[in-house]
């Protein structure tokens, strides 16, 4: 049956009133009503909360302060961002250590949303579903049972006893100077293991899968990989020189690849590489980097003090795609974009490049598949694109040339 745009209108507004606002989530708070509840804005707990057998709306970042003691059982959250915002713009964040209770219970997403957990203290989960969802854990003890969740990060000292987990993305974070060594992690097949992460984290696994295995490498770190069905690979560069991102399996049991070529680079990090399936790159190039990125498939790049980078012959997802501060950026003969994948990875619905500050960005017969938002005191320049982006905004004192001329937004940054 076709309902007509006032009936939608009508059962719109019928279903906003069903809800009711949240009172003060203040020590000794108790929800548990079976209500229907909608939050708008920032939602701040504090003390001991429980919430119980309710549905929760969230439309904003909460904050939970630090001694708070959060219980939710039985609880539906539903999360929105406002449209085009960063992931995790409706998120959650620990101001300090905290205990939480999840049971029972399941996060979905409206459109677009991207829920980020910033977690310190204990965590206890039992049966949490979720969806397009992230948990970083920072010097934290977790049990955790039956949990799905896009991403789970177990970096910074903390300790997770984990079973029956099926993660997107099991990922760490490495201290400044390690060496680390990780092997025998397969992809999409349940595994039992013990693993010793990066930053004096550790892991005690029990019939957990994941697609890909991220590794956050900082500094000076040298980690050897070793039969790693499926892998991202992130890095953090302020050196100078030419890096080679491979992508499919590389390496051999004995033949390592070592990334990257020190002949090439000053970079002082280092991956040595033996049967790995190398599935995507993240770059986040700091203050005094001065690199050239060739034929390589990178998820996220960003950009910012004066870093200069250079993109050619690539595929650039743009999951988060950011230049600030007075770096630049030029792309040559690549793709950017990724919001054709937003089916199989929700994440890049939000794919976009955005341009402030004093930063510079050039795009030389470039296949787009995303937008562009130039803002701050940026520059933008788009030269004979092989596909236009899907839209171009032009805010603040940015400045954008096109060459053919292609359509610019003006003053519509959300």
């Amino acid at each position: 049956m076709n309902h007509s745009p006032l009936w939608v209108v009508l059962s719109l507004s019928i279903s906003m009133a069903a809800q009711k606002p949240l009172p003060p989530l203040k020590d000794g708070t108790v929800v548990d009503d079976g209500a229907a509840y909608r939050h708008e804005g920032r939602l701040t707990i504090e003390g001991r909360v429980k919430l119980r057998n309710i549905d929760l709306d969230l439309r904003g970042p909460v904050v939970i302060a630090p001694g708070a003691d959060l219980d939710i059982e039985n609880v539906r959250i539903q999360v929105s961002d406002p449209p085009e915002t960063a992931n995790g713009t409706s998120g959650l964040r620990t101001e300090g250590p905290a205990r939480i209770t999840i049971r029972n219970s399941k996060m979905s997403v409206t459109g677009s949303a991207h829920p980020i957990w910033w977690l310190q203290g204990n965590l206890t989960v039992d049966n949490f579903q979720t969806v397009n969802s992230e948990f970083h854990l920072d010097h934290a003890h977790a049990t955790l049972t039956n949990f799905d969740i896009f991403e789970l990060e177990i970096s910074n000292a903390s300790q997770v006893v984990g079973e029956h987990l099926r993660l997107v993305f099991l990922s760490t974070h490495t201290g400044e100077d390690e060496r680390l060594e990780f092997s025998d992690i397969p992809s999409n097949q349940q595994f039992s293991r013990t693993l010793e992460l990066g930053s004096g984290a550790r892991a005690e696994l029990k019939d957990t899968s994941a697609q890909m295995f991220l590794l956050y490498v900082h500094g000076r770190s040298d980690v050897t990989l070793s039969r790693i069905g499926r892998t991202q690979l992130a890095i953090f560069p302020t050196c100078h020189g030419s890096l080679n991102l491979p992508h499919g399996n590389v390496g051999s049991e004995t033949s390592a690849l070592v990334i990257p070529d020190p002949k090439k680079s000053d970079c002082p990090f280092r991956f040595r590489l033996s049967a790995v399936n190398v599935d995507t790159w993240d770059v986040y190039a700091g203050e005094g980097a001065d690199l050239t990125f060739s034929d390589g498939v990178i998820d996220e790049l960003t950009a910012n003090g004066h870093a200069k980078l250079t993109v050619r012959n690539s595929e650039v997802y743009a999951d988060w795609l950011s230049v600030t501060g007075s770096a630049s950026l030029k792309v040559e003969h690549s793709t950017v974009g990724a919001q054709r994948l937003a089916d199989e990875r929700p994440d890049l619905a939000t794919s976009q490049v955005r341009l402030g500050g004093h930063s510079q960005a050039s795009f030389d017969r470039v296949k787009f598949d995303c937008g562009v938002v130039a803002a701050g005191d940026s520059s933008l320049v788009i030269r004979d694109s092989a596909v236009p982006p899907r839209y171009i905004r032009q805010t603040e004192q940015a400045r954008v040339r096109t060459e053919p001329p292609l359509p610019i937004e003006t003053g519509k940054e959300h």
